[in-house]
């Protein structure tokens, strides 16, 4: 999995639910059309992450565990 994306979000050492805000502050501050990825390393975050983005103007264009840990590629819409 690998896409391009405009910024990168490594949250991978943050306990929810940081990554989920940190993922919202910066896609609240992206253009329409750009894309963030977020790496986590909590599983518990997938869950967070997945409502995030059902409960705002963004598109989760791709997502999986990878050797980086849970991996998100999100559209700011």
């Amino acid at each position: 999995m690998s896409l391009d994306y405009d910024v990168m979000l490594d949250v991978r050492h943050e306990d929810s639910p940081i990554p989920t805000i940190r993922a919202k502050e910066v896609l609240d501050n992206m253009q329409q059309g750009q894309i963030v990825k977020v790496i986590t390393s909590k599983e518990s975050t997938v869950k967070n992450i997945k409502t995030l983005v059902t409960n705002n103007p963004f598109n989760l264009v791709d997502h999986g565990k990878t050797e980086e840990g849970f991996v998100f590629y999100i559209e700011k819409q």
